[in-house]
């Protein structure tokens, strides 16, 4: 197994991603959220991609802390992330309302492709 070092930040954990579609790539601040079914990524973050969360068919509902929401569901071209790239990753596109410091999070639809182990003391995640 490889291991990475995650970013903690106020004891939350991050990671960086890439993503890339249509040969546009962007690099992002992901918070790893073990809660989460599906990923997030930050609706300013796909329209810069050029995908447009507005117009696809596929919505999925999702409970958070404020209750249940609705969000559109886009494939990104390319998904890369702790060592992994996977191709036509789906995401859910939200607002992100915590001012440019994450631009979505990383869910369990990523996270159980692979086999994973979390160290929260050491701020690492071995796969």
């Amino acid at each position: 197994m490889e291991q990475y070092h995650l970013t903690v930040r106020h004891e939350l954990l991050y990671t960086r991603a890439a993503l890339k579609h249509l040969g546009r790539i962007r690099v992002v601040s992901l918070l790893l959220d073990s809660g989460s079914t599906y990923t997030i990524v930050s609706q300013a973050v796909l329209l810069s991609l050029k995908l447009e969360p507005s117009v696809s068919s596929i919505r999925r509902s999702i409970m958070t802390a404020n209750g249940s929401l609705v969000l559109p569901e886009v494939e990104v071209g390319e998904f890369h992330t702790l060592g992994r790239r996977i191709e036509r990753f789906p995401v859910l596109a939200h607002t992100i309302p915590l001012g440019g410091q994450v631009d979505g999070l990383l869910g369990m639809n990523f996270l159980r492709r692979f086999e994973t182990a979390l160290n929260f003391t050491q701020a690492t995640i071995w796969r």
